[in-house]
């Protein structure tokens, strides 16, 4: 017994020495060599906004050219022109709105905005400029229903106007102003900022 102790004791203390440093290896890759966590994926909806999910797209800049060198709007933004889908207005919509009210006012804020009423299917000549918007249909409760822009109803849950912009005798810009997303309009120009106040009416 007493002659087989040393080798006994040789070889515990060899497996000793090798599990010590495996056990201190498997213990860094245990807990420091984890593999870094997946990125979030963002809902397509919180990337594009506060926009409602039938609320049609936004945009309409005249051959995709922003003037005045702005920049065009960030990838995934939504866009049109109101070209590409029919507008269609409800039965109990027609007739009922006669004029929107505009807010025109300039960029550096040397001056305070400017009120306009203007007839629907009227032109707008803003002062000052060579600016004319031309003033199309209204919609109340604007949506998108298949492939045609619509209202839900004849309540002004989400008012919107399709105008045309003009300048020089060059239309620079074709789309729609919302009344309750107007930081969301995509119509740009260095100097003038034109926005939906309101639909006036019918008396």
């Amino acid at each position: 017994m007493s002659a087989a102790n040393p080798s006994t004791r040789k070889l515990v203390l060899f497996g000793v020495a090798v599990a010590v440093p495996l056990a201190a290896v498997a213990l860094y890759f245990a807990l420091f060599d984890q593999p870094p966590p997946p990125p979030v994926q963002m809902p397509a909806a919180a990337e594009q906004g506060t926009l409602p999910p039938d609320h049609p797209p936004i945009g309409g800049q005249a051959g995709g050219a922003q003037p005045g060198g702005e920049q065009a709007p960030p990838p995934g933004h939504p866009q049109m022109g109101g070209a590409g889908r029919i507008v269609r207005i409800p039965e109990d919509v027609k007739g009922k709105w006669r004029a929107v009210k505009l807010r025109v006012e300039e960029k550096d804020g040397k001056k305070p905005p400017q009120f306009f009423t203007v007839t629907l299917g009227g032109q707008l000549d803003i002062p000052g400029s060579s600016l004319h918007v031309r003033v199309g249909d209204f919609l109340p409760a604007l949506q998108v229903s298949g492939n045609e822009v619509t209202s839900a109803s004849n309540s002004p849950t989400n008012p919107a106007v399709m105008v045309a912009v003009s300048e020089g005798g060059k239309e620079t810009f074709r789309g729609w102003l919302f009344a309750k997303f107007p930081e969301m309009q995509s119509f740009e120009h260095p100097k003038y900022r034109i926005a939906l106040v309101e639909g006036i009416p019918a008396s």
